[in-house]
């Protein structure tokens, strides 16, 4: 079974499903190599039947709708980005039953079941029942956002049917692929992220009842900190002091909570302020502001320095990078 990234590329930006017809298990499998990651499946039924919708998200990443007998997909081959970050799938078992496998963790899975996998390990996807999956899947940096070190830390794990936000992430799906209703581009656009937000929620929920009470405090604090930090990256005099008379801890327990993040203080807010930099001179709908402008509005108070840490840190100046090419 060979990835084939044609029919991912052929794929329009709506939060519509469209059909494809690959016309029989082969050209299914293909597909499924583009869509999901590369795999091979197997099927359980002597006439197995299967139909395949699509389509990318607006905000990143794709959808898939698969209706299919019982089957099986082994991914054996992980699927990585540079760096080794791989995609968060999120599968929504709309009928049917089966199980999941990653990581040395077996999860089966029911109808209303939400299941949490990524791309860069080995998996397998049985469906032991004639049934739907719904399947996003979301370049990890979208679908944990500020939250990055959830997805260092990721482990396979499920929302089961009768949690409030599983629910909700069910009932919100309507609303973002709305058959052959075509809703205006903002309208799309957050309808998606708050169905990705639902499900990114969700999967925090599952794993919080795994989750030690103090692996729990810790991270708390890191995603209360971060938060805090994200909220005001445009003060330049944003403090280690003010980071921890917000959390109400000591300033060495703030250096510690970097530290166990593999990074210090500085180091991750001047990150921060160049990213969303860099995001912000991306953005069309910014090109009324100077250079020096989205520097003093990310929390540096000198140009010349805000040029030379985004050259270091993106290879181009801010201006040079704004008129490439997106």
């Amino acid at each position: 079974m060979h990835h084939d990234t044609a029919a991912a590329s052929d794929l329009s930006f709506a939060p519509c499903f469209r059909p494809f017809y690959p016309g029989d298990v082969q050209g299914y499998s293909n597909a499924l190599d583009s869509l999901v990651y590369p795999g091979e499946l197997s099927v359980q039924d002597s006439n197995p039947r299967m139909s395949l919708e699509a389509c990318r998200l607006v905000g990143g990443g794709l959808a898939i709708s698969f209706s299919s007998t019982p089957l099986a997909v082994r991914h054996d081959t992980a699927l990585a980005s540079i760096g080794g970050a791989g995609d968060v799938l999120a599968m929504i078992a709309v009928e049917g039953e089966g199980t999941i496998d990653q990581g040395g963790r077996r999860m089966p899975f029911r109808k209303g079941d939400i299941t949490f996998r990524t791309t860069r390990l080995p998996s397998t996807c049985t469906l032991t029942s004639s049934g739907k999956l719904v399947m996003l899947r979301v370049p990890s940096d979208r679908f944990f956002g500020i939250y990055a070190d959830l997805h260092d830390r990721f482990v396979p794990s499920i929302a089961q049917a009768d949690s409030r936000l599983a629910e909700a992430a069910r009932a919100h799906m309507g609303h973002v692929f709305p058959g052959a209703a075509q809703a205006a581009p903002a309208l799309a656009y957050f309808s998606e992220q708050s169905f990705v937000s639902l499900l990114a929620a969700a999967y925090c929920e599952s794993i919080d009842e795994d989750a030690a009470d103090g692996k729990r405090r810790e991270r708390d604090r890191w995603q209360r900190l971060v938060a805090f930090i994200e909220a005001h990256l445009g003060d330049p005099e944003l403090s280690v002091d003010a980071v921890s008379r917000e959390l109400g801890i000591s300033k060495r327990l703030t250096h510690r909570l970097f530290e166990m993040q593999r990074t210090q203080y500085g180091t991750y807010l001047k990150m921060r302020r160049l990213e969303r930099a860099k995001d912000e001179l991306q953005n069309r709908r910014l090109d009324h502001l100077g250079v020096s402008e989205i520097a003093y509005r990310n929390g540096f108070g000198d140009a010349s320095h805000f040029s030379r840490c985004f050259r270091s840190r993106f290879g181009t100046p801010p201006g040079a990078y704004r008129r490439s090419p997106a």
